[in-house]
């Protein structure tokens, strides 16, 4: 960051924002989902990576709080953008889009009427951090109507705005 720091002066705002997004966000969402249910202190520590990424994208000082400004950028705090990563895969396992190897992990409850429920069985012997037993708590929290989206621009926009973006800054 302190080489894009160098270029600063020669930017405007929104490139300097395309390029810390490409070269720091993408790093922070490199198998974040590997982060879910890790310790506070280790969250931390990547939250403060994407604020010092905000503070140089918006030009604040190294004290300055920087919440509104992540909300202005529409940027996701470190443990929403776990949660969507993980989300994520977990429509894209129920849609046939994800890794074959993935659907052996989920696995769907029972429904009487015969059909495919949206909700999903959590297994009890799995370890909480482990992707078999995360993805159906976190799906199984979410709204029925971000659920049964069937197209993945909408589950997305909805999963994002609705959902995460709202429980990131508290705003229910």
């Amino acid at each position: 960051m302190r080489n894009i720091a160098k270029m600063k002066p020669f930017l405007s705002e929104d490139q300097m924002q395309i390029i810390v997004q490409s070269l720091v966000i993408s790093s922070l969402d490199y198998c974040n989902a590997l982060y879910y249910g890790t310790n506070h202190s280790v969250l931390k520590q990547l939250q403060s990576l994407q604020n010092r990424a905000c503070r140089l994208v918006k030009g604040l000082k190294r004290r300055e709080e920087v919440e509104p400004y992540i909300k202005e950028l529409h940027w996701l705090k470190v443990q929403e953008r776990i949660e969507f990563k993980i989300l994520l895969l977990t429509f894209k396992l129920l849609h046939g889009l994800a890794p074959s190897y993935l659907s052996n992990l989920v696995k769907y409850m029972y429904n009487p009427s015969g059909g495919r429920d949206v909700s999903l069985h959590c297994p009890i012997n799995s370890p909480p951090r482990a992707f078999s037993s995360s993805a159906p708590r976190l799906w199984n929290n979410l709204p029925q109507d971000i659920r049964k989206c069937v197209n993945i621009n909408d589950f997305k926009g909805k999963l994002k705005a609705l959902n995460l973006f709202r429980k990131s800054f508290d705003m229910y």
